[in-house]
C-alpha cells in the first residue's frame, strides 16, 4: 500500500491523523508506515522532516517503493496524531524554493545544469556543470531578490502526460510519468518532489554566500535564504563590530583601518629583517676564523639559521654545523662548507643521529633527534 503524501497536496499541514499500517523493529528504531503522512522523506538532496507521532519522536523518514517509513523510538499502533517540527520544515521550504529561483536564473543566463543539491540543517549548496563568474553571481542574486519582493506565485502541480510533452523544465533525471513540477511564475519550471513556499515573498532574503570549484570546470554555490540569511547577516555584523572595536575604528572604516594595520605590519617586518641580518653579521664577526670543523648552537631559526651558516662558512676551512634546539626536543641543523664536499656526510650522519633531511648546493638542512654531546662527538670524530 502506497502512503498518501499529504505534504504533496499541502506543504503547510503541520498536524494530521493517520492509521498505523505496520510497525516493526529496525535496528535501534521502529519502522512505522502510515496510511497517510505529512512527513517529507529524505530525498533529492534534502533531509527529511522531524516531528512526533502521538508524542513519540520521529528521528528519520525515508521512502521505499511508494511507502514512507517513519523511524521512531517507540512502538506505535492504531490511530496516531502527527506533528511536524514546523520551524525546520519552513526553513527548508524557504531555502529549497530559493535554490530553485537561483538555479533557474543561472540556467536562464548560461544554460548550465544544476547537477547537485544538498539541503541540511546547517547548509544549502547547489552545483553547476560550468564556471560561474562573480559578476553573474551578483546579477543573479539581485534579480532573485527582486523576484522575492514582487511576491510571485509558486505553484506545485502534476501536469498531464500530454501537457508535459509541451513543457520545457529543468530536471536532473529523465522523467516520463508522475512528474511533479514547481513553477515560479515567470522565472523557473523544475521537477521536484519537495514542499515549497506558496509565493516568492515567503522565501525572504536570498544571499549567495560563497562559491568554490566543483569537479571538471563546474561551480558550487553556498546560499542562505530567509531566516538563514538573516542569521548569516547577524554573524557577519557581529564580526565587523568586534573588528571595529579592536581597531578603534567606525564600522564603515574598518577596511581602511585594516589596510593601515597591514601596511604597518609590513613595515615592521621589513625592519625586523634588517635587525635580524645585523644580529647574524655580529654573531659571525664574534667567531674567530678556523682551519678546523666548527659545531655551534644558536637561537636563529628558519632562513636565519641557513643564512648564519652560509656566512659562517667563509671563515671556516672545514665543515660548519649550526644547531638550534635542545636535548629534549631535538635540534634543527644546517650543515655546509665552503671547501669540503658534504654530500658523503649527510646520510651517514642522519642515520647515526636519528636525523632526517638533505639539500643541494653543498648545504643540507634537517633535524637530529639526539643529544648535543652525541652530535658533537660524532662530528669531531669524522
Amino acid at each position: 500500500m502506497k502512503t498518501i503524501k499529504l505534504y504533496d497536496e499541502n506543504a503547510y499541514i503541520r498536524e494530521f491523523e493517520a492509521e498505523v499500517i505496520s510497525c516493526e523493529k529496525s535496528g535501534k528504531y521502529y519502522a512505522v508506515t502510515l496510511d497517510k503522512t505529512a512527513f517529507f522523506p529524505e530525498g533529492g538532496g534534502q533531509k527529511s522532516d522531524k516531528g512526533t507521532l502521538s508524542g513519540v519522536k520521529v528521528c528519520d523518514v525515508e521512502e521505499k517503493d511508494g511507502e514512507i517509513i517513519h523511524y521512531t523510538q517507540e512502538l506505535l499502533s492504531g490511530t496516531v496524531k502527527g506533528e511536524i517540527y514546523w520551524d525546520a520544515r519552513f526553513d527548508r521550504m524557504q531555502n529549497h524554493s530559493g535554490e530553485h529561483l537561483v538555479s533557474g536564473l543561472i540556467h536562464k543566463y548560461t544554460g548550465a545544469d544544476n547537477v547537485s543539491f544538498s539541503l541540511t540543517d546547517g547548509e544549502c549548496t547547489l552545483a553547476f556543470n560550468t564556471a560561474i563568474g562573480d559578476e553573474l553571481i551578483e546579477k543573479v542574486e539581485r534579480e532573485a531578490n527582486r523576484i522575492v519582493f514582487e511576491n510571485r506565485k509558486i505553484k506545485c502541480y502534476y501536469p498531464s502526460a500530454e501537457e508535459l510533452k509541451t513543457l520545457e523544465y529543468r530536471s536532473k533525471l529523465e522523467l516520463t510519468e508522475n512528474v511533479r513540477l514547481v513553477k515560479i511564475e515567470g522565472a523557473d519550471l523544475c521537477a521536484c518532489c519537495a514542499p515549497h513556499c506558496k509565493s516568492t515573498a515567503e522565501i525572504g532574503l536570498i544571499k549567495i554566500i560563497s562559491k568554490e570549484n566543483y569537479k571538471a570546470g563546474g561551480t558550487k554555490l553556498f546560499i542562505a535564504c530567509g531566516m538563514r540569511a538573516l542569521e548569516h547577516h547577524k554573524m557577519l555584523l557581529t564580526q565587523v563590530k568586534d573588528i571595529s572595536h579592536l581597531l578603534c575604528a567606525k564600522i564603515e572604516k574598518t577596511a581602511a583601518a585594516v589596510e593601515r594595520l597591514k601596511n604597518e605590519k609590513e613595515k615592521c617586518e621589513y625592519e625586523l629583517v634588517g635587525l635580524k641580518r645585523k644580529n647574524i653579521e655580529k654573531a659571525v664577526e664574534s667567531i674567530s676564523p678556523s682551519e678546523e670543523n666548527i659545531i655551534i648552537t644558536c637561537e636563529f631559526n628558519g632562513d636565519d639559521l641557513r643564512l648564519f651558516a652560509d656566512k659562517l662558512k667563509t671563515k671556516v676551512k672545514g665543515i660548519v654545523l649550526v644547531l638550534e634546539g635542545d636535548d629534549n626536543g631535538g635540534y634543527r641543523y644546517v650543515l655546509t662548507s665552503g671547501n669540503t664536499d658534504i654530500s658523503p656526510i649527510v646520510k651517514p650522519a642522519n642515520t647515526a643521529l636519528n636525523g632526517r633531511g638533505g639539500g643541494r648546493d653543498n648545504m643540507a638542512r634537517g633535524n637530529y633527534s639526539a643529544k648535543f654531546a652525541d652530535i658533537k662527538n660524532y662530528f669531531e670524530n669524522l
